[in-house]
């Protein structure tokens, strides 16, 4: 007798609340940012990813739909604001944030580190990010993340200004690191273990073990759109998905580059 995945005993266990779901379609932001979310020939809506395939199984666990919108970090929380977009991951808490956006209850960690050439990790004796400022090297990162408490109060303190270089594009910082026209880039340590990798920067650009922030990011939704009794259950299908074993399986499957380059 054939036996059923852990997911899908989850879901017909869920059946009850899924006939009284109303009927609903949400928007989620994407942009490349893997392996949370990124695009995959074959995936539905050609969006694949941790971030991506959690929100798609939970809302279809709701009953409902997701419609997959690309766009920049910055212009996502603009969206957001106004109720254009109702869900983006991958968000830090802040109290700006918290005046238009409801936030999930669980979040994930992977901390926000500095990148640098291989040759200037072993000839930089740099083993902080205050080291980073009083070195005076020069710093890339995305135009609208904050990645994390001593980011911003080094942009707050001016020390940055004239060394900062902020683009839409992360695929452009590596370049620019790997071309020496900047010093260090700030990322997700997941994230840039994936993209340095498959742009073949393997070995050249190394994670510096500087962490900018260790905070959990979390979805957050937009309070012009989505009302918090929603939030709620998504909370709740939420916690049963991430227990799961699928969900497990699902992680390994889209860090199984990281694995590699570890």
């Amino acid at each position: 007798m054939m036996m059923l995945r852990p997911a899908i005993v989850l879901v017909l266990s869920l059946l009850p609340f899924l006939a009284v779901a109303d009927v609903c379609e949400k928007t989620f932001r994407w942009t490349e940012d893997p392996p949370y979310t990124y695009s995959a020939t074959g995936a539905p809506q050609g969006v694949s990813g941790i971030s991506a395939d959690t929100v798609r199984a939970v809302l279809g666990m709701m009953g409902c739909d997701v419609s997959f919108v690309e766009m920049p970090w910055a212009r996502a929380l603009a969206e957001l604001r106004i109720g254009r977009v109702d869900i983006v991951s991958g968000a830090f808490d802040t109290p700006e944030r918290r005046e238009f956006a409801h936030y999930a209850a669980q979040g994930s960690t992977s901390p926000n580190v500095l990148f640098m050439r291989a040759g200037d990790t072993v000839n930089t004796n740099i083993l902080s990010f205050e080291d980073f400022l009083a070195s005076g090297l020069s710093l890339g990162g995305q135009i609208g993340v904050n990645y994390g408490p001593e980011y911003a109060a080094a942009i707050e303190s001016g020390v940055l200004d004239d060394r900062l270089v902020l683009v839409p594009d992360r695929t452009l910082l590596w370049q620019m690191l790997a071309r020496g026209r900047v010093d260090a880039v700030a990322a997700s340590y997941l994230t840039g273990l994936m993209e340095i990798t498959r742009q073949g920067y393997g070995g050249q650009l190394l994670n510096t073990g500087i962490e900018l922030s260790s905070a959990p990011a979390f979805f957050i939704f937009s309070k012009s759109s989505v009302e918090e009794e929603f939030v709620s259950r998504f909370n709740e299908f939420h916690r049963m998905f991430i227990a799961s074993e699928d969900y497990k399986v699902m992680v390994n499957t889209h860090t199984i580059d990281v694995q590699r380059a570890e």
